[in-house]
């Protein structure tokens, strides 16, 4: 009868203990897949509108392209490289001739964080949007 017990309770623990775990494991995996999610969104609207800094473009390509750009260093806070990318931008915004390269620097930390191969595209791939008209 004592032995029946224990098997029954050790079941109960056992099962609870391995939903417990099952549920915490499936919690972190979610959170760090909605992370890299998010991320990857900033990365794509950033270089997805980085028209917006071009002179023919649009305040809605602005808005879009700054926003995105001001999420980073949320989204990209556990990140050393990234950060001192964003840091060296924003410290070198009005240096005359900085802003391409330190956009390149922010583009490839983001992408290497995000393991994004960007092996083959050089630098004036990241300056160069696709626009009609434009010159950058």
């Amino acid at each position: 009868m004592w032995c029946e017990e224990m098997d029954i309770v050790a079941t109960l623990i056992a099962s609870l203990l391995s939903g417990v775990v099952g549920v915490t494991i499936s919690t972190l995996y979610y959170r760090r897949h909605e992370k890299r999610k998010q991320k990857f969104e900033v990365l794509r609207r950033i270089v997805g509108t980085r028209y917006a800094l071009t002179e023919k473009t649009t305040n809605e390509a602005k808005v879009v392209f700054f926003s995105a750009l001001n999420e980073v260093v949320v989204l990209f806070h556990d990140n050393r490289e990234v950060i001192e990318a964003l840091n060296n931008l924003h410290r070198e915004l009005k240096v005359q001739g900085r802003l391409h390269d330190n956009l390149v620097t922010l583009f490839k930390a983001m992408c290497r964080n995000l393991n994004v191969s960007s092996a083959g595209l050089n630098d004036e791939f990241f300056l160069r949007p696709f626009s009609p008209s434009v010159e950058f």
